[in-house]
């Protein structure tokens, strides 16, 4: 089983749609283990897996045990958010679930994703997020990114320059974005954000550690004990 889960795993890793969909095909159970291929696809950006997953029953809904969805994920890897590779899993999701993709979008300064969350028209900005428990209105707010939200004039906002362009990867807008919470001394992630991310980032799988992390709460409350 363990070489099994392995192929699949390299199969993600190396883009390697065709020989993917053979195996589903070969009768492969696409939510395998609580749904965790089509979430490292999306993780890595392979739109083409994620959508063959889609066709063949995937549920794009389950969570890891972070609490990391398929959107959520795909939004992280920042990657093909300029085209329309990810409409079919946009489709997929309701406005809630839209809602915690673009709070992701706008954590990362993934503006491409936020716009296409946005443009579906069925995103919520009015309702608290998973990650956050704050509404899209009031993290855009805090990011700078307010101007986004109104749906009706999406696409008459250039992105800003100083942004850093949500073409780079994941990592080089960490770095380098200047909304990146990661640089930003009085910005600290909610106990919540913070576990999606140290669970889910840093890994070579989406099997979450087993490790207890200690995150201090940005409200100055006790340290938090999270699993």
């Amino acid at each position: 089983m363990e070489n099994s889960k392995q192929k699949i795993k390299n199969l993600i890793h190396n883009h390697q749609e065709l020989d993917f969909i053979e195996l589903l095909r070969a009768g492969f159970d696409p939510n395998l283990e609580g749904g965790w291929p089509i979430r490292l696809a999306a993780r890595h950006g392979c739109t083409d897996i994620v959508e063959a997953l889609l066709q063949f029953g995937a549920n794009p809904h389950l969570l890891s045990e972070s609490g990391a969805s398929t959107l959520q994920l795909a939004v992280f890897s920042g990657e093909h958010w300029d085209t329309d590779k990810w409409t079919p899993l946009l489709s997929c999701c309701d406005s809630s679930q839209l809602a915690d993709g673009a709070a992701v979008a706008i954590i990362f300064n993934n503006v491409e994703a936020l716009n296409k969350i946005l443009t579906t028209g069925r995103c919520n900005t009015n309702i608290p997020t998973t990650l956050t428990g704050k509404t899209l209105e009031v993290l855009a707010k805090a990011y700078k990114l307010s101007e986004l939200l109104n749906t009706s004039t999406i696409n008459e906002h250039p992105t800003p320059t100083t942004m850093a362009s949500s073409r780079m990867s994941r990592q080089e807008r960490m770095v380098h974005s200047p909304s990146s919470p990661f640089h930003s001394s009085n910005r600290n992630l909610s106990p919540s954000v913070a576990h999606f991310f140290n669970q889910t980032a840093h890994q070579t799988s989406l099997s979450p550690s087993r490790s207890t992390m200690i995150i201090n709460s940005p409200t100055g409350d006790a340290n938090r004990r999270l699993l």
